[in-house]
């Protein structure tokens, strides 16, 4: 009897902790190509959402409104656009893939909550993680002509006398 017992709780710390987990989605690229790492909002409201993504401790692209801020060495590659934010897609679209942008990246939503003495205190949401792998571009496949002798073979009309 101890002996079930003891699956049982064992079976049910296994099914917790993987509702627990959070689910990390998988995005892959050649390099030189565009990445759309997904994400979407739980919820929609009224409020300009303010959005972040990073990787590791390092803020990638970060929206509020038409405000933005793009990392060191993603400059002119990143965006979230405004319009999809509104609509509650805040999908990190990631534009000439490196090697180096290889990871995981996290996206945040930051949520402001009012305090009963009317102060506001922003608390920041995870709200998904996406492993990128980037791949070298494969060799561009060449056809060759083969070396050696070429023999032509032309027939000429007989001649009429």
């Amino acid at each position: 009897m101890i002996s079930v017992f003891s699956i049982c709780i064992v079976l049910g710390s296994m099914c917790v902790s993987l509702f627990s987990a959070e689910a990390e989605i998988t995005v892959s690229g050649q390099v030189g190509s565009t990445a759309v790492l997904p994400c979407e909002l739980q919820s929609v409201g009224t409020e300009t959402p303010h959005i972040r993504w990073r990787i590791d401790s390092e803020t990638v692209f970060e929206r509020l409104g038409e405000d933005t801020y793009q990392g060191e060495g993603y400059e002119g590659r990143v965006d979230v656009p405004e319009e999809e934010l509104r609509k509650g897609n805040c999908s990190l679209v990631l534009h000439n893939l490196t090697l180096t942008d290889a990871g995981v990246y996290t996206s945040y939503q930051t949520v402001r909550r009012t305090k009963r003495s009317d102060s506001v205190i922003p608390k920041r949401k995870e709200i998904s993680r996406v492993k990128l792998s980037v791949q070298e571009k494969p060799p561009e496949k060449r056809t060759e002509i083969p070396t050696g002798e070429i023999h032509l073979c032309v027939s000429l009309p007989a001649k009429q006398i």
